[in-house]
């Protein structure tokens, strides 16, 4: 008598497929992750200059202020990757998640008080001028390069990036609502409360199940190699591109979304709520020109993608400054967002295209850092706004100027030195050779 069939033994999972769905799932946390802290950096956006400004302080130290957020958190950016070798990524990413649980907190405790501000600031947690330029952005780019081969690594920057995007302008749009509502306790010292810092610090609280939800040793450990600076193949590269980095950030952040808040309410005295439906609105264009920077890296290439779409941007940048209505405005800003950001994940593809896969989180905190120079943009539009009248404009203005040298710059250092997945579709007997360690990625 024949035996009855038993079940049927399961098939084991290939390995290359069981480590795909890891990546897989990584890739969804750090966009997650990526959305989040940009929810709040949109809300903060919104309420930080004005809620500086009801605590007491000048339009200078307005910009001081933003520009020593903006610096502390590029100083982390550069700081945590590389130079923490006892502490594993994920470790990292719980310890940037905590800075900025307690940014939000201490700036919901006492805006007035230096002693909850200053470390607020320092922590690098506050990212009002914008969620790429801090310690877990650097570390969130590293990881998601490692989770994705080159040809599909520009995709998925673009598609971190648009939750990003979708993130800040939700946060834009609730930011003036959550402003006026108050929550406060007994015992706490008096002054402006805004609620939307305490969401902001809650915000950083749920960022730890999401960075303990990672998966690949790939993303949550570090090699030995990772705790030593970059290499010398991989330095004169990152460095190049951290100093040109620095020229376009110290015009970013003349002009960033506090700052463009801040200008809507002393040029046209637009409430919270007008000003969250502008950036919202800008930060959707942005998000959609993200999808289209993939196609048009695939054509024309990376850093011409950058450079050609950048441009036209800083010219409607400096047209924004002298609109005569809000409504204008508005329109001048959204349409200069369709532009503006598709370099983003042309620019973190491009970083992590010409290290080795294991540099990738300390080459990103390099130009990262780099991008602190917009701390030293913020004080100059804080000067310019104390001064009023046609100065006003001059942030706009200066920045602009300052951005089309350096998209022009860029392309001339840079358009001969493409990234593997180019030389591989077109390959030229002229052009440079990446360094070898990139080629074996």
């Amino acid at each position: 008598m024949a035996a009855l069939p038993g079940p049927t033994p399961a098939r084991p999972v290939p390995l290359a497929t069981a480590e795909e769905g890891r990546h897989r799932r990584d890739r969804l946390a750090l966009t997650t992750a990526r959305t989040l802290r940009g929810f709040g950096a949109g809300a903060l956006s919104v309420v930080f200059a004005i809620d500086l400004t009801r605590g007491g302080y000048s339009p200078l130290w307005v910009g001081v202020i933003l520009g020593v957020a903006m610096g502390a958190a590029a100083a982390w950016a550069i700081l945590i990757p590389g130079r923490i070798p006892w502490l594993a990524r994920r470790g990292l990413f719980l310890v940037g998640a905590v800075a900025v649980a307690a940014g939000g907190f201490l700036l919901w405790y006492d805006l007035t008080s230096p002693w909850s501000l200053l470390p607020a600031l320092f922590l690098g947690g506050i990212v009002a001028g914008g969620a790429d330029i801090s310690p877990l952005g650097a570390l969130e780019q590293g990881g998601l390069s490692r989770s994705v081969e080159d040809p599909r690594r520009t995709r998925a920057f673009a598609a971190y990036n648009l939750a990003g995007y979708i993130g800040t302008a939700a946060g834009a749009l609730v930011a003036g609502p959550l402003s006026a509502a108050s929550i406060t306790l007994s015992g706490l010292p008096p002054g402006p409360r805004d609620t939307t810092f305490l969401l902001y610090g809650l915000l950083g609280l749920t960022l730890i199940p999401t960075y303990l939800g990672l998966s690949s040793p790939r993303i949550t450990d570090r090699t030995r190699r990772e705790s030593l600076p970059l290499s010398g193949e991989s330095r004169r590269p990152v460095f190049r591109l951290s100093g040109l980095f620095t020229v376009d950030s110290f015009g970013g952040g003349m002009t960033t979304n506090a700052l463009v808040a801040y200008f809507l309410v002393l040029r046209f005295g637009a409430s919270p709520d007008t000003i969250g439906v502008i950036l919202s609105t800008a930060n959707i264009a942005a998000g959609v020109s993200l999808l289209l920077a993939v196609p048009l890296a695939e054509r024309f290439g990376l850093i011409n993608t950058m450079v050609f779409t950048h441009i036209p941007s800083s010219v409607l940048l400096i047209l924004f400054a002298f609109t005569p209505t809000v409504v204008l405005a508005g329109v001048a800003w959204a349409a200069r967002a369709t532009l503006s950001q598709m370099d983003v994940p042309t620019r973190q593809s491009y970083t992590q295209a010409i290290v080795p896969r294991e540099e990738g989180a300390a080459a990103a905190g390099y130009t990262t850092a780099a991008r602190s120079a917009q701390a030293l943009g913020s004080p100059v539009s804080g000067v310019l706004f104390a001064v009023g009248g046609p100065w006003l404009a001059g942030p706009f203005a200066i920045a602009g100027t300052v951005k089309i040298g350096y998209d022009l710059a860029l392309y001339g250092s840079f358009r001969k030195l493409r990234p593997p997945e180019e030389r591989v579709a077109t390959p030229s007997a002229g052009a440079p050779s990446v360094p070898e360690a990139v080629a074996r990625r």
